[in-house]
């Protein structure tokens, strides 16, 4: 019964945590010319969520923008 009670406590604590950190916007790093925009407006207009989209058009320019955490 008390690692019941532990185990409850436990996960109620890390299910309110996560709900505090959620953020009303995704962001997308991708290949450039992958996703057509008007799918990304649709999204935003039917989650309210908003779209962050960035892309890139070669290895090399992923590469860099990871390494410089953006």
């Amino acid at each position: 019964m008390k690692f019941f009670l532990k185990f409850i406590t436990l996960t109620s604590t890390l299910a309110l945590g996560a709900g505090a950190a959620w953020s009303a916007e995704v962001r997308i790093y991708n290949w450039s010319d992958y996703i057509d925009e008007s799918i990304l407006e649709d999204f935003t207009k039917e989650t309210g969520i908003e779209v962050i989209y960035d892309v890139f058009d070669s290895n090399e320019v992923l590469e860099t923008k990871l390494l410089a955490g953006g």
